[in-house]
């Protein structure tokens, strides 16, 4: 009796796997990359650093009510400043550049998803956000102290979803049909503007009403305020709830846009 032979199948690697394993070349290549600027992560770290020294040390016991100190009041904005930094200037700026040589046609020529060169770009990022916050939490426990809500679940998530926030914010600056010395002026701008709007440097009470009105909108400000809210025992408000969703919102557009400037331009 005569044997049929299946035919023989061509073996594949998983797909999943594949990209995982781009996805981490590609990652570590940046991480790389980005460590051979150390001036840019120098001052990337500066200017938190700064705010820390000049304006939280000086005051940094004082009781602000209810057994809240002023480090305790600040400690939120400062850590997430390392973020807002890193992720609303340092991450356009380098899309920009990488941009304005042509690198990300380079790369599309090749055998690399899209979205793999992307996401190892934002992703080398927040390991830098990683590195320098952490280094901003143990500048603070060694000086001063933490209270027990830095690693509460609460906090946390409000933490890791404020950071998450931001990349969209960084796509979509780097992604603007402008040069790079135009882009850095852009982005300076808007972190400088959200940043001081926020009230994390100096009161903003003595500012107009109509000032005050629109930076109640201001992204910095609503999520610095329900991490503040949150670490110093005091729970989320009810009115930050609404005003999230909102930032949320804003940024899933962002998202849209950054992603089509990008195929765009590429």
């Amino acid at each position: 009796m005569q044997q049929t032979v299946p035919p023989t199948t061509e073996r594949k690697l998983p797909r999943a796997g594949s990209s995982w394993n781009m996805l981490t070349t590609w990652t570590t290549q940046e991480i790389l990359l980005l460590l051979r600027e150390p001036v840019a992560i120098f001052f990337s770290l500066v200017f938190p650093i700064v705010i820390f020294i000049f304006i939280g040390v000086p005051f940094a016991n004082e009781d602000i009510g209810d057994g809240v100190r002023f480090i305790d009041a600040m400690f939120p904005s400062l850590a997430g400043t390392v973020g807002a930094n890193l992720l609303l200037m340092g991450l356009p700026i380098y899309v920009a550049e990488l941009r304005s040589k042509d690198v990300d046609k380079r790369y599309r020529a090749m055998p690399l998803p899209g979205w793999v060169f992307g996401a190892a770009l934002v992703i080398s990022t927040l390991a830098l956000v990683i590195a320098a916050t952490a280094l901003i939490v143990a500048l603070v426990a060694v000086t001063f102290g933490l209270r027990s809500e830095v690693i509460s679940p609460s906090f946390l998530i409000l933490f890791f979803g404020f950071i998450a926030m931001l990349c969209p914010w960084g796509l979509f600056l780097g992604t603007l049909p402008f040069s790079p010395r135009a882009i850095q002026a852009i982005t300076a701008g808007v972190f400088f503007v959200m940043f001081f709007g926020s009230g994390a440097a100096a009161p903003i009470d003595g500012l107009p009403e109509v000032i005050k009105t629109a930076l109640e909108f201001n992204p910095l400000k609503i999520w610095f305020d329900a991490m503040v809210s949150v670490y110093v025992g005091h729970g989320l408000p009810s009115e930050s709830v609404w005003k999230i969703l909102v930032t949320l919102a804003v940024s899933a557009l962002l998202l849209v846009i950054g992603l089509k400037n990008w195929n765009k331009a590429s």
